[in-house]
């Protein structure tokens, strides 16, 4: 039988701190809990948004190992662990497979971006230390590390990885992974503004930032299109989704760019659900920011 791609609709979520920057382990189960309750196919703890540059090793594996737990089987579980240091990256996926993850996603090595031959025998050493999916995360404007289709191609069949993560976010690498591997091969959309047009083409799956704040209508955008109503999904792309795209996008007041991850987790707070704050350097939210916040959630009706 032929290997079956897998798909669904799955959040980075935030990684909950306490104002002494301790990780906070039962906001982190509200946030599990708020998820699954609105609808995900699938969590990944201690990725970007999880703020992963702000862990420590022995954190990372401390945050997928209670997701993991808090999951308990409802939905999949990808824990990322990703690490500039090739060891780091394997410790972490055995201790992910060993807290009963469904897979792991492993970001690129980054700041001093690896050639192809490091690559390679980076996620072949992953790959040999574990038995459970990997999902390569390619996010060239984070990492610095920028990877070829072709390459990304062979690393799936040679058997090394099982999806990706494709932050680029252009369908037409969709389209060119497609036909450089097989249907074997998971494509996950990696960005938030165009999820329509890439999950009625070439993508499987959703990796949803945004998801943290709005998971009931990234889930029902995301299920829209993958049914192939396509009018459906384009109109309701337009009432629900956009109307809160400028949060993340929009600079402040004082020309910064959007302070997406402080905005998450204000969002998450103000919905009832405890976010906690995010590690230093990263500040909370400014006040025009705020208030343009508390205005969205309120046209949803969430406040």
């Amino acid at each position: 039988m032929a290997k079956k791609a897998i798909g669904g609709i799955f959040i980075p979520m935030v990684t909950p701190f306490n104002t002494d920057e301790s990780i906070n382990f039962s906001g982190l189960r509200e946030v599990t809990d708020f998820l699954i309750q609105n609808g995900v196919s699938g969590l990944i703890p201690a990725g970007s948004t999880g703020e992963i540059v702000a862990l420590s090793k022995e954190e990372q594996i401390a945050v997928n190992d209670a997701v993991c737990k808090y999951a308990d089987g409802r939905v999949k579980v990808y824990c990322s662990t990703g690490a500039y240091r090739t060891q780091d990256a394997v410790e972490m996926s055995q201790a992910a497979e060993a807290s009963g993850a469904d897979g792991v996603m492993v970001v690129t090595p980054w700041y001093m971006a690896p050639n192809e031959a490091e690559l390679y025998e980076h996620y072949k050493a992953i790959r040999n230390a574990i038995k459970i999916p990997i999902m390569i995360y390619h996010n060239p404007y984070y990492s610095t590390c920028l990877m070829s289709d072709e390459f990304m191609a062979k690393l799936y069949n040679d058997g090394l990885i099982d999806s990706v993560k494709e932050r680029q976010a252009d369908v037409y690498r969709q389209q060119d992974l497609r036909a450089l591997t097989d249907d074997g091969f998971g494509i996950f959309y990696g960005y938030d503004i165009a999820p329509v047009e890439s999950l009625t083409m070439w993508a499987d799956g959703w990796v949803c930032g945004t998801g943290n704040l709005f998971p009931a209508e990234n889930t029902k955008v995301y299920e829209l299109s993958k049914a192939r109503k396509i009018e459906e999904a384009q109109k309701y792309h337009f009432e629900k989704i956009r109307p809160y795209l400028s949060l993340f996008t929009a600079p402040t007041a004082a020309g910064f760019p959007a302070p997406w991850l402080a905005l998450f987790k204000e969002g998450l707070k103000l919905r009832g659900v405890d976010a906690g704050v995010a590690r230093k350097p990263v500040q909370n939210i400014p006040e025009d920011v705020r208030e343009k916040l508390v205005t969205t959630l309120r046209l949803y009706g969430y406040l």
